[in-house]
């Protein structure tokens, strides 16, 4: 509170009304009273519309709302700047948290448009890492990878200092290995380490990456853990491995060197890991979201989904759902809100990080890739039984086939990558896959045991 006595004497003694009123929730939100602040800045805007700050105001209400998760409420202050003060210099900020909303929002083409007027209108903006940044990520999200590159690349050659300069080149890497050019992507994740940052996650991608680009194949296994009768799995691509007990009912953490585990309200059916969003798994009729600690339920034309067996949660938040009762897989928004079906008899399905939506149907014989929209793009019909599959952060795929006797390893183009005969070598057949951050590859068994491959 003594920061706070100082600067609201200071700024009594030496400013106008309206520029105490400014400095005054200023130095509310320094010290995390947000409320009063938004108070005086809502007062600053009512009274003193011509002041030199009222933009700076509108911008830090617009940017508390957006930090809150009130995005409507944000973007009538965004839209005060973008519409009542063009020439301040909060209008390329407002514009950016304006982009930014539409994305949250699903609406790409109308976010780019934004990004993209501040990157050739407002060339000295001090957003415009970030808005190189969103520009080469809506460009991935598109299947645009060259030109995403090229955003990226801004990045790299103008703003070494950035916040966003690692995701960057993390991003850039993954970039990279989707247009078939890995050893250009090891050199962006060893830019990362050139500049000093010790970050795990880099040295995840690199080893991911560097197996892939050397072709190096999976030779060794051990036993990871032991557990009563694991089930289905999932991982947060950073070291932990999240299994489910079908003895116990517990869904189990494990970490190197500690495993904690959780109950819930009834059987699992599925599980995935969400790097935006957090660890979610499902219920025959619910899904579970552990990072914001909500549930929630979905409808079909007020009727509701009663026979969830396999979830996924995509890059905006929307939740994949293959309904066995209805044989119909669906994506629902966020907020739980109906967006498209598509019909079709299935066994499980998995979302890859560029969206593709991978169904396992015809007594999982068939494997049917198809785009964001629904679209099938491609048809494997070579691998039997797939009785699980996963991907890892270069979107390779590990296809668990056979019943549980062959794993198989695809490129994400589809070429093959390797094939293990895992009965042979395990002495038994592994019933569920998990792939870590470094491609490292977990196998439960319906006993005791997970086996991890390196």
């Amino acid at each position: 509170m003594k920061i706070l006595a100082i600067l609201l004497l200071i700024a009594n003694l030496n400013a106008s009304n309206d520029l105490r009123i400014y400095e005054s929730g200023m130095a509310f939100l320094l010290n995390q009273n947000y409320s009063e602040a938004m108070k005086e800045f809502q007062t600053l805007v009512e009274q003193y519309p011509g002041s030199e700050k009222a933009d700076d105001a509108l911008l830090e209400m617009g940017k508390y709302n957006y930090k809150i998760g009130d995005m409507e409420k944000a973007l009538t202050y965004f839209n005060k700047i973008i519409n009542n003060y063009k020439k301040s210099d909060t209008y390329d900020n407002a514009l950016f948290y304006k982009a930014m909303i539409l994305l949250d929002k699903q609406k790409i083409d109308d976010a780019y448009e934004l990004l993209y007027r501040i990157k050739t209108g407002i060339p000295d903006s001090d957003v415009l890492d970030r808005v190189y940044y969103h520009l080469g990520e809506i460009s991935g999200l598109k299947g645009n990878y060259k030109q995403g590159l090229f955003f990226l690349s801004r990045i790299y050659m103008r703003f070494p200092e950035s916040d966003v300069f690692k995701d960057s080149m993390q991003l850039a890497s993954y970039f990279y290995a989707k247009i078939n050019n890995p050893q250009e992507g090891l050199k962006m994740l060893a830019i990362v380490n050139e500049e000093g940052f010790n970050d795990y996650k880099n040295d995840l991608y690199t080893i991911n990456l560097l197996r892939f680009y050397l072709k190096k194949k999976y030779l060794t296994h051990r036993v990871y853990y032991q557990m009563p009768k694991p089930w289905i799995m999932a991982t947060d691509k950073m070291g932990t491995l999240y299994s489910y007990s079908r003895k116990d009912g517990y869904i189990y953490e494990i970490k190197k060197g500690r495993m904690r585990k959780f109950s819930t309200p009834s059987d699992v059916t599925s599980m995935c890991y969400s790097e935006k969003y957090g660890f979610f798994y499902s219920t025959s009729n619910r899904v579970f979201a552990r990072k914001s600690r909500t549930s929630r339920s979905f409808t079909d034309q007020g009727e509701p989904l009663k026979y969830l067996v396999s979830i996924a949660i995509d890059y905006f938040g929307n939740y994949w759902i293959y309904d066995k009762d209805r044989a119909v897989v669906y994506c629902f928004d966020k907020n739980g809100k109906l967006i498209k079906k598509i019909i079709t008899p299935a066994d499980y399905i998995k979302v890859r990080r560029d969206g593709s939506i991978f169904i396992v149907r015809d007594s999982r014989s068939i494997l049917d890739v198809r785009n964001k929209e629904g679209k099938s793009i491609k048809m494997l019909t070579s691998y039997k039984k797939i009785i699980d599959m996963d991907f890892d952060n270069f979107d390779n795929i590990y296809l668990l086939c056979d019943k549980g006797k062959t794993l198989v390893i695809l490129n994400h183009d589809f070429t093959l990558f390797q094939k293990i005969d895992i009965y042979n070598m395990l002495g038994g057949k592994y019933y569920h896959i998990a792939v870590d951050g470094d491609g490292s590859i977990f196998l439960s068994n319906k006993s005791s045991e997970i086996v991890r491959f390196d």
